[in-house]
This record gives C-alpha cells, structure tokens and sequence, in this order.
C-alpha cells in the first residue's frame, strides 16, 4: 500500500526553531538551528512512518489569505518574534528548501491559501481518486496542530510529533471520537464555538470546551446546535443567540478546504529516502555530524572528516 504523508511546514520549522539554541551555527556564523531541527524531525518521521510518496506543505508567499480577508484580526493575537530571532528564521528558510530539494520532498503550496487548505485538497484529492483507492493508499498528515485533525476520515490519519515527554501518537477516527466525544469532521463545528485563542477566532462568547463539546457530541453539527435552541438551557441558548453570527464566521475561519487551485501528481510525490547524495553534500557544509552518522552511517562520517583533515593540510 502506498504511504503519502504531508509535513506541516511551518509548523514543523517554527518548532525546531524554538527546539534548538541560535548558538547553533555553521562555520562560517550562519544560524542554522532551525534547519537542523527540522532535518532530524523529518528523519524520525520517516524513520517510523516509513512513506512511499512524501510532500511538504507550504503556506502561501501571497498576502493576505482568504480567511484574513473575511476577518482581519485572523491570527492577530500571535506574539511576533524578537528582532533578532525573525532575522535568524528568514535567513534560513533558503535553507530549508536546498534541503527539501536535495531530499526529494515535493514543495505544495497555493495562493491565498494556507498550508491547512493544501493539506486538506491534496488528501481529499488523492482518497477520492477511484484508481488510486484501487492500488491502496493512505494519507498521513505529520503536525502538531489539532486543527489539521478535522480532515481524519477512512483513509486519512494524523500524526502527533513526540513533544517533551509526549510520545508519538497516531490518531484515526476512533481515536479521536474517544477523546473528543465526537467525529472529527465536527471539530470545525465545535471550534466554531468554542473558538481558538492562537488563531484569533472567536467563537461564542461564554461557551467553553465542556459546553462545546456537550453540545456537538448531541446535535453533530453547528446548525443542529441552532435548530434545538428550544432544547438548550436557557443561559446558553441566550449566548448562542447573541453570537450566533460570529459562531457563523468561526465555522468559515476554521473549516479547511479541500478545493484549493493546487495541481500535482501522485508520481511527482514519491520519495527514495534521506540517504541521498545531495543531502550528504548539504550535512558536509552546515557540519550536520550526529544527523550524518544517524542517515548514512559511521563509516561516511569518518570518510568526511579523513577529507576535511586532508583539506586543512593543504593549507599548511
């Protein structure tokens, strides 16, 4: 069966961002942490995940994105990083994609959409496609973000990275009705009123997750919910029907589409591994010395460093 896993980008970058000091550098001074960190998160992912096809998710170059369009303060709340870290981060993302390129990991992105919408056309996209359904295939989508967990259904599966001391989790749909207590098609429903704080979206005001989560676990969807007012306690039928317009955009801000204008092919997104010429070439030059060992093996590494001690006697 074919494994296609999609990689959350940005997610996956902002954190080995924040997961590695800036004190980690090349030789010549030049940050390199978040590269690092993303390189060993994609190799464990592979490692355990072990893809046939493979693709990287990318939110768009364009500004704004639709949702920002229909609600300003779209992500409004975020804390932007420090003048120095933001230098840090763009000076890097060149790198990521050398290295991206160098591992044959497909690039997808489409403008004026977020690497959500990506995500979400590119599974929706492959799992409804009659011949490859024929051949078996399986979309895994790699992120730390539960928002992503809405696009789980028969043939798709989320995948929770290991943080701290979190291990690794995969979630399909009875994994995630057992958490949540409802479908994962009805996350959209229960963020629209619950709403989500790192987003900026804002939901119905003095509706919490227990409530939330009561109230779609019983009616299913955002529409049922305002078809039983009548059925509801009254201080809470009373805050739906104050808010129920911004219950409305939330649903908007939160669903992910599935139709973004993205074109690819399956063939486009095979992957042959880490293990790769090209990749060893960009480990030599940042000095990626444990993630050379840990993909191509003690003899490479000792092979490299024979080379760069030859390089530094002909200096002499």
């Amino acid at each position: 069966m074919k494994r296609l896993v999609l990689i959350d980008t940005q997610n996956f970058f902002h954190r080995a961002f924040y997961a590695f000091p800036l004190t980690l550098t090349t030789s010549s001074g030049e940050p390199i942490n978040a590269v690092y960190g993303f390189a060993s998160m994609l190799f464990n992912l592979a490692k355990e995940l072990k893809p046939t096809h493979i693709a990287a998710a990318y939110e768009s170059l364009e500004e704004p994105v639709f949702r920002q369009i229909d609600f300003p303060e779209y992500k409004g709340t975020r804390v932007p990083k420090s003048p120095e870290e933001q230098a840090a981060f763009e000076a890097q993302l060149p790198k990521l994609g050398e290295f991206l390129a160098a591992a044959g990991v497909a690039v997808l992105s489409a403008e004026g959409y977020e690497a959500d919408d990506v995500m979400g056309t590119v599974a929706h996209t492959v799992i409804s496609d009659k011949e490859e359904a024929k051949k078996g295939v399986e979309v895994v989508i790699a992120s730390n973000d539960r928002d992503l967990m809405q696009l789980i259904n028969g043939g798709v599966r989320f995948y929770l990275p290991a943080v701290g001391k979190q291990k690794t989790k995969f979630y399909g749909k009875k994994e995630f009705e057992e958490e949540y207590g409802f479908a994962p098609q009805n996350l959209v429903d229960y963020k629209s009123l619950r709403g989500d704080p790192s987003d900026n979206i804002p939901g119905v005001r003095g509706i919490g997750d227990k409530t939330a989560r009561e109230l779609i676990a019983k009616y299913g969807t955002l529409e049922e919910v305002y078809h039983h007012l009548l059925e509801v306690k009254p201080a809470v039928a009373e805050k739906l029907s104050a808010d129920k317009e911004k219950a409305e955009l939330s649903y908007k801000l939160a669903k992910i589409v599935d139709s973004a204008p993205l074109e690819f092919k399956m063939g486009d997104l095979q992957f042959g591994g880490l293990a790769q010429e090209a990749v060893l070439d960009l480990f030599k030059a940042w000095g990626f010395k444990s993630l050379t060992t840990k993909i191509f093996g003690e003899k490479v590494l000792e092979e490299n460093q024979k080379e760069e001690d030859k390089s530094q006697l002909k200096l002499f």
